[in-house]
């Protein structure tokens, strides 16, 4: 994986960490999420989807996005030829989080007919961080860095 795709996935998981961590605060705070008028953020937060085993969704997310963002610091950091494990961790998790984050823009969609532009915010980052992280697991192999 090139280093430039994973200093991409650094920068898409700090913006998943943010997009989480501002729901974690609106949801810690009891408060009404900025939609600028797009959408119904309010009705999907407040949703029995918004919780999975009793946790709120939006701490998972932010734990979730957490750990990918340690992994994709440890890929950026670790030696391209050692990293084949941690892209698998990385590409798993991001795999995992996106088909969970898929099931909710289907509830938002077809069951709450409500739509968050933040959940489909990190929807999509989540989208783009399991393409990109697939690469290192099933791109061409280690890259050679040359100086």
């Amino acid at each position: 994986m090139s280093r430039g795709l994973r200093i991409a996935l650094v920068v898409l998981n700090l913006l998943g960490v943010g997009i989480a961590g501002y729901l974690s605060w609106v949801k810690l705070t009891d408060t009404e999420a900025f939609c600028a008028g797009v959408g119904d953020c309010t009705s999907v937060q407040n949703s029995i989807y918004a919780y999975f085993l009793g946790i709120p969704v939006a701490y998972l997310g932010l734990l979730a996005y957490l750990v990918l963002l340690g992994l994709a610091f440890y890929n950026l950091r670790a030696n391209p030829e050692h990293g084949s494990l941690s892209y698998l961790a990385l590409f798993a998790g991001a795999f995992g989080g996106f088909a969970f984050s898929t099931y909710l823009t289907y509830t938002e969609l077809f069951l709450l007919r409500a739509i968050c532009p933040w959940c489909v915010a990190s929807f999509i980052n989540l989208g783009v961080i399991t393409v990109l992280s697939a690469a290192g697991v099933f791109g061409r192999g280690p890259e050679t860095e040359t100086a």
